[in-house]
């Protein structure tokens, strides 16, 4: 019990008291590094050793965490710790093997008193478990607490097995929720779980699973024929979903498989507005000139910013203003003052010829730090606003800040190469700061050069108008130089980096691509004409060397088009090929607005709006939008 007691003195000590002096700090660290890797062999009394050592160090309760680990049964202690660490990163890697333990053990009371409610599935099912013991004459509240959580469109711990079946045998399954679950399955869930799931169907209803099995494998399926046989109503859920997928894939198709069904009885309204829905959309971001028929079917009730992003971009492609202005101010007040709306209405009186109406409209969104605010100010011949405004933080607001353990342990974790876990902790800070302290931690994070976390920091406080802050100048001197090997301006290639990975050097995409610039290996193979080691593109020199030689490929590819190649290094260069109109030219404004896929339009207005900005803090003197006022995309645009 010494070593217990001695650890929990030292978990309200380091809590509060951290080493000043800079020597001992440094010795401190490497003996944190030494011992880390071997606290879980070490002997109690070399514990202890070690505990007395790190006295003030910022990172021993990571420490003291690992002893506890060990000491599963050692709940004072364990309680003690997790009331001083309660919800930071040092938290849960404990509270978890100890709840574990604790269910393990019997000990129900203490269990729940500690439990605090998680997205943890087993210890929910656990939770849940240890209440029924509890209070058996509470289960009908219990009960459904169960059947949400089996609800789900994939399969849940088997810690959960248990549960599931006292309610099972307390209330029988009913087809209607094993039918719920195969949806929500089949409409982005686990597809394997729908095998298992039929055996829990009626004979009469297998065949269900089934079709839901084949249509989200292929949506095509449903244009056979005899596929529905026509016997019970969840086959027009079945229909639905499969529409909506086809519609993407085989716009005929899926119309003419419609055109049987439209009038089925068996259709609810709702499905059929949202059929309805999906096919204006798919129709009008794939050009069709189909699509005004169906957008006129749809109530105004269904608008929403998806729905009003297609009705103004298929007017926008067909250059029909005066439908555009039509169908904006039509928009409800809220939406039609969106920028986006309110340059496209200056847009349209413009080309109507309505001069002075679309100056007015100019003037208000050039005063917005936008693409579209950016677009405006090169029309009216404006130097384009920044709006900068840097975040009202004190001395003491950023002293109080300094202090927080949280953000010493980050800086601590910072200082030892340790990202992810310094980030666990700025997290923690977070997502227990006020609106002040955020910005006050935005503040130091720039002072630190820690790019990102000002940056997601800012974001999360709705702080948008320090310039200096969010667009910092990071890894200025290589960008710089990598960009000017490369002949790309380095503006561009800092708003590309800035975009990709917001200056996080081992960010990772689900996708594979790496770093700073977000560099695909095969990517990187291509423009090194060698095998290039995967791990090397967190390098952020070996990164944006790579990533400036890109740029400058996709210049070239594109005829040196800036738009069409910083579509292109989001979307690829095939795919932006197809998006350029054979036969006609689009004003570059209009083929941005009507780029089919949402990511790539947002990640174009993007880049373009952050290259304006970072030339402008690079005391650069080009305007990066008055070429785009006069620019065409086209197949026979010069």
């Amino acid at each position: 019990m010494k070593i217990l007691s001695f650890l929990l003195s030292c978990i309200l000590l380091s809590s509060t008291a951290f080493s000043a002096d800079k020597d001992e700090l440094v010795q401190q660290r490497k003996l944190f590094l030494k011992i880390e890797p071997q606290i879980s062999s070490a002997s109690p009394a070399q514990v202890e050793d070690w505990l007395q050592q790190l006295q003030g160090y910022p990172l021993t309760p990571y420490i003291e965490q690992r002893v506890l680990l060990r000491r599963l049964t050692s709940h004072n202690e364990i309680q003690a710790f997790l009331n001083t660490y309660q919800g930071s990163p040092l938290d849960w890697p404990l509270r978890r093997p100890w709840l574990m333990s604790l269910a393990k053990a019997q000990q129900a009371e203490l269990f729940l008193r500690h439990f605090p409610g998680s997205s943890d599935a087993e210890l929910t099912c656990i939770a849940l478990e240890q209440r029924l013991k509890l209070q058996p004459e509470n289960s009908s509240q219990i009960w459904p607490e169960v059947k949400a959580l089996w609800t789900v469109g994939q399969s849940q711990p088997k810690g959960c097995d248990s549960l599931f079946r006292q309610w099972r045998e307390a209330q029988p399954l009913s087809a209607d929720n094993v039918l719920r679950r195969i949806q929500l399955s089949a409409e982005g869930g686990d597809v394997s779980l729908i095998r298992y799931l039929k055996t829990l169907l009626p004979q009469e209803l297998s065949y269900l699973a089934d079709l839901w099995q084949k249509t989200r494998t292929n949506p095509a399926v449903i244009a056979q024929p005899r596929f529905f046989p026509g016997k019970h109503v969840v086959e027009r859920d079945i229909l639905a979903y499969g529409l909506k997928r086809l519609v993407w894939r085989s716009p005929d198709q899926a119309l003419k498989t419609w055109q049987r069904f439209a009038s089925d009885p068996y259709f609810t309204e709702a499905q059929r507005l949202d059929v309805q829905r999906q096919f204006a959309i798919a129709l009008a971001s794939k050009g069709d000139n189909r699509t005004d028929e169906w957008m006129q079917q749809l109530p105004a009730a269904t608008l929403d910013s998806t729905l009003a992003q297609w009705q103004v971009g298929h007017a926008l492609r067909e250059l029909n203003w005066p439908k555009v202005q039509q169908i904006i101010e039509n928009f409800p007040a809220d939406l039609a003052a969106d920028i986006n709306w309110r340059y496209w209405l200056a847009r349209a009186l413009e080309e109507q010829g309505q001069q002075a109406a679309a100056k007015d409209i100019f003037h208000e969104v050039a005063q917005r730090r936008h693409f579209y605010g950016f677009m405006a100010a090169a029309k009216l011949g404006l130097p384009p606003s920044l709006a900068h405004n840097p975040v009202p933080v004190s001395t003491d607001e950023l002293l109080s800040i300094q202090q927080h353990p949280a953000v010493i342990r980050a800086q601590e974790w910072l200082a030892l190469g340790r990202l992810t876990e310094a980030r666990r902790e700025w997290n923690f800070l977070q997502r227990s700061a006020s609106e002040p302290q955020k910005l006050a931690a935005a503040k130091l994070a720039g002072q630190l050069e820690w790019h990102e976390r000002a940056i997601f920091t800012l974001a999360d406080a709705g702080y948008w108008d320090d310039v200096e802050l969010r667009f910092p100048l990071a890894y200025k001197e290589d960008i710089q130089r990598f960009a000017s090997h490369a002949k790309v301006d380095s503006g561009w290639a800092m708003a590309i980096a800035r975009r990709e990975s917001s200056f996080m050097p081992d960010a990772n995409s689900p996708v594979g691509a790496r770093g700073l610039m977000q560099i695909m290996p095969d990517t990187a193979n291509y423009i090194a004409k060698k095998r290039v080691q995967a791990a090397t593109l967190y390098n952020p020199v070996t990164n944006i060397d790579y990533g400036t030689d890109y740029l400058n490929y996709l210049m070239r590819r594109n005829d040196g088009n800036l738009i069409l190649a910083t579509a292109a290094y989001n979307a690829g260069f095939g795919r932006v090929r197809q998006w350029i109109p054979q036969d006609k030219t689009l004003p570059v404004d209009v083929w941005v607005e009507t780029i089919p896929f949402r990511e790539t339009r947002e990640y174009v207005k993007a880049v373009m709006a952050y290259y304006q900005i970072y030339n402008i803090r690079l005391n650069e003197p080009i305007d990066v939008f008055a070429p785009l006022v006069t620019m065409q995309i086209g197949a026979v645009a010069k």
